[in-house]
């Protein structure tokens, strides 16, 4: 049988398994989903995502509804569908209406879990399978590193997706509760600014608004500390609002660091000739917030 007869007996003996393999055999790729170092391989033409243990990619969340998603895979790609979740599935902080068509490099948010779509050819990935794959169907929640954690928080719509849970807990007057869903994000936002990673003003405006109900909620006054930290490590002014409700909770959550307060209106005095008028009435607001502070130490109050 001559070269060309034989590729074409090889060619022709594929064809059914590519048929039968579909997005797979055609494309020569392996589509995954990666959590973190974690990978989860899309090996079926459909996987649901949800708490439910019936899912093939199970998440523990209670931000993630018992079959929250699905996704599909066919000649053409992977698609993501939302099954009328509650909170909704979004691709790079879009929420899905309907279904969308993932494409390398998108990220997945489903609940506060945010998932990378990437397709891998057979030698990229190499030992991986072996060795950093996780099998859909047994792919669980894991602690969250710190860098995956920034991810995360990163991500606009994780914040958006939290308020609901966060603000009914805090309604409840569940303080506790409210600060184990969403602390480590918070402190996730901290860590990217303190490691100058970009953090939009509005997400630090929300991190800083939790920060400072939580300390309302739960009477620590490292939340209030960490409001202002937060804005001092981004170089930013706190908003008027946010001042005027440590003023108020500082007359029942004691223990301000004042240090932590002392440098941030020390940046602040520094190029107070940069700021507005409005942000040089803030800083005003916040070394009378320093005063009655240091008065209250002193005090022993």
């Amino acid at each position: 049988m001559g070269t060309e007869q034989a590729e074409q007996a090889e060619d022709a003996g594929s064809e059914p398994r590519a048929a039968e393999s579909g997005f797979h055999a055609r494309r020569r790729i392996v589509p995954v989903l990666r959590q973190g170092v974690r990978e989860i391989v899309l090996d079926r033409p459909a996987l649901t995502i949800g708490r439910s243990a019936a899912c093939e990619i199970q998440l523990s969340s209670a931000l993630i509804s018992r079959r929250h998603a699905r996704l599909t895979l066919t000649q053409l790609g992977v698609t993501v569908e939302d099954l009328s979740s509650r909170n909704g599935v979004y691709v790079n902080s879009v929420r899905v209406i309907g279904s969308a068509r993932l494409k390398p490099g998108d990220r997945l948010a489903i609940g506060d879990e945010v998932l990378v779509f990437a397709e891998l050819s057979e030698r990229e990935r190499g030992d991986a399978a072996t060795q950093a794959a996780v099998p859909a169907a047994g792919a669980q929640r894991d602690t969250f590193a710190d860098e995956q954690l920034a991810v995360a928080t990163r991500s606009a719509d994780v914040f958006q997706l939290l308020a609901s849970v966060v603000d009914k807990s805090l309604a409840l007057g569940r303080g506790d509760e409210a600060e184990r869903v969403i602390a480590s994000h918070l402190q996730s936002a901290l860590d990217d600014a303190t490691s100058g990673r970009p953090l939009p003003p509005d997400m630090a405006r929300t991190a800083a608004g939790y920060a400072v109900k939580l300390a309302g909620a739960t009477g620590k006054p490292r939340w209030l500390d960490h409001a202002v930290k937060l804005y001092d490590a981004l170089d930013l002014v706190l908003p008027l609002a946010l001042v005027d409700e440590m003023y108020v909770l500082l007359r029942r959550v004691r223990g301000l660091d004042l240090e932590v307060l002392r440098t941030y209106t020390e940046h602040l005095r520094t190029r107070s000739q940069e700021l507005a008028p409005a942000e040089r009435f803030v800083l005003q607001r916040l070394l009378g917030l320093e005063r009655l502070a240091s008065w209250q130490t002193s005090a022993g109050i």
